[in-house]
C-alpha cells in the first residue's frame, strides 16, 4: 500500500485470510466486501453501498480471471462459458456498475487485468500453447477496453488494459517471472507514467505498449 485506500472485493470476506490479515495491519486504509462476478445481484448491491457512503472510485482494479489450460482440442463447453463469464462478462458487469462511484473521482481510471496471450498480433509467435478459452477471453476483454475506452471519454473515465506479466500465483504457477510484489511495484510504476489523457492502450507490467 501507497497510502491510498483500498477496497478489496472477494467472494467469501469471512474466508479470506490473507485479506482478514492485511485489514488488521491496515484497519484505516483497508476494507473487505464481498463481490462474486459471476452474479450481477452481488456486483450490484457492493456498488450500490459505495454509492450510499458516497465513495469515490479513483483506480478500478479489474482482476477477476480464471483458466482452463485446454487446447482447441480439449476444452470443453461448459469451461469455455465459464471462463468467458468471469473474464469477460463479469468485467464487464463490474465497469458498468462502476460507474457512479468513477465519475465521483477527478481523474477515474479503470485497469482491466489483460494477458498477452489475449493479444492475437502475438499468438503463436510464443511456445505456449493451449488455453485456448483464457486466450480468446482475454482478446475479448481487451474489445471492452477499446471500446469502454471511447464510450466512457465523454464522462472522463479512461479504461486500458494491462498485463501483469508472468506471476508466481495459483494461476501462475511456482516457475513464474515475478513474485506478486514485484509484479504490483512494476505495474504500479508504469501507471504513473500514462499520460492522463491516455486511454484505449494495451500495456505489460513494464508500461511498453502489447500489440492488440
Amino acid at each position: 500500500m501507497q497510502g491510498d485506500f483500498v477496497t478489496a472485493t472477494c467472494r467469501a470476506p469471512s474466508e479470506a485470510e490473507e485479506l482478514i490479515l492485511l485489514r488488521e495491519q491496515n484497519q484505516q486504509r483497508l476494507e473487505i466486501m464481498e463481490l462474486n462476478v459471476e452474479n450481477e445481484n452481488s456486483v450490484s448491491e457492493c456498488f450500490k453501498k459505495l454509492e450510499e457512503k458516497k465513495q469515490s472510485i479513483d483506480i478500478l482494479f479489474n482482476n477477476a480471471g480464471v483458466i482452463d489450460w485446454s487446447d482447441f482440442f480439449e476444452v470443453s463447453i461448459s469451461s469455455l462459458e465459464k471462463i468467458y463469464n468471469v473474464n469477460l462478462v463479469g468485467c464487464f458487469t463490474v465497469l458498468r456498475k462502476a460507474i457512479p462511484s468513477l465519475q465521483q473521482s477527478n481523474s477515474p481510471l479503470v485497469i482491466n487485468l489483460s494477458s498477452r496471450l489475449g493479444s492475437i498480433e502475438l499468438r503463436g509467435e510464443t511456445q505456449l500453447g493451449g488455453a485456448i478459452a483464457y486466450q480468446c477471453s482475454k482478446a475479448a476483454l481487451n474489445m471492452l477496453t477499446k471500446q469502454s475506452a471511447i464510450d466512457l471519454k465523454p464522462i472522463n473515465i479512461r479504461v486500458i488494459s494491462q498485463s501483469p506479466g508472468w506471476v508466481k500465483t495459483e494461476m501462475g504457477g511456482a516457475d513464474a517471472k515475478y513474485q506478486v510484489s514485484e509484479a504490483v511495484s512494476l505495474m504500479l510504476e508504469s501507471l504513473s507514467q500514462i499520460p492522463s489523457n491516455q486511454t484505449g492502450i494495451f500495456i505489460g507490467e513494464d508500461g511498453k505498449e502489447i500489440p492488440w
